[in-house]
């Protein structure tokens, strides 16, 4: 015959819980199904919310959502401290195990890098991207990392200095490279010298230790053709780029660096950096 154990259950404690996980308090409590019904309730707002344009021209969706989830949080704090303190003490059910609350806790974290990766990934088009080569010495260090937005395609999305990865022409890799001319500009390259529609280009991001040499076809002369960028590499004595390939067309582009997280993004003054880099896109979308 099992044992059965009368155990005491804290409010406080269920209430607690439930802020780390929607629903956790109830497991606490030993009612695993109101649990999970709770915490699919929380949850699913967040998910809702990606089937829905996040602009401010349609602000409904991005302020309904995440309160009625929050919402739904704070009766879950409220629900769980009542039951506890109506239903304690009370007999120890098998689902009242530290494992089950682990695992519980653990699909909740589960869903909630589920839900960041499909907003960064299906929402805001981004993604992560390590620098693997010398191209941009002096913007980017080799092994950096820097974050991708995909929302280009239109002339209007980039300006002169944006940074953008590409397909290289020659070796099929990704690559970085700044764009230094837009279409139907006059682009000329003279050894180290940049000129666009005449004028000569202060470039404060190069190093000039680095651009020092011709390039062998002596001087390029070109107009940018329409839906097509002219992309430079920074570190230019050492790479290839629009000098030998011509212009890129802007369907060929992957996406725009938008953040650089550097060599190591776990760090807590990047990921605070990124945040507040990320708040200010999607305002500005």
């Amino acid at each position: 015959m099992q044992a059965l154990f009368v155990k005491h259950r804290s409010p406080s404690m269920a209430a607690g819980m439930n802020i780390l996980a929607p629903g956790l308090g109830l497991y606490y409590l030993g009612q695993p199904r109101d649990a999970w019904l709770l915490m699919i309730l929380v949850v699913l707002p967040w998910f809702a919310l990606l089937l829905f344009p996040w602009h401010l021209s349609a602000p409904l969706p991005l302020v309904v959502l995440p309160l009625l989830s929050v919402t739904l949080w704070l009766l879950t704090l409220i629900f769980g401290w009542h039951r506890a303190r109506r239903q304690s003490p009370m007999v120890q059910h098998e689902s009242q195990r530290w494992y089950r609350y682990t695992g519980f806790w653990l699909i909740f974290c589960g869903l909630c890098l589920l839900w960041l990766s499909l907003a960064l990934v299906v929402k805001l088009q981004l993604s992560l991207h390590q620098v693997t080569d010398n191209a941009m010495s002096g913007t980017f260090k080799k092994y950096d990392w820097v974050v991708i937005g995909a929302d280009i395609g239109q002339p209007d999305t980039l300006q002169h200095g944006d940074i953008v990865l590409l397909i290289d022409p020659e070796t099929h890799r990704e690559v970085l490279q700044r764009v230094v001319a837009l279409p139907g500009e006059q682009v000329t390259v003279h050894g180290g010298g940049l000129f666009v529609n005449g004028e000569w280009q202060s470039e404060h991001y190069l190093d000039d230790l680095q651009n020092q040499k011709w390039i062998p076809e002596g001087v390029v002369h070109t107009t940018v053709p329409e839906n097509q960028v002219f992309v430079l590499a920074d570190n230019r004595d050492n790479n290839r780029d629009s000098r030998y390939w011509g212009a890129i067309p802007m369907a060929e582009l992957v996406g725009k660096q938008v953040y650089r997280l550097a060599d190591k993004p776990w760090r807590l003054t990047e990921l605070k950096r990124f945040v507040r880099s990320l708040s200010s896109k999607i305002s500005g979308d």
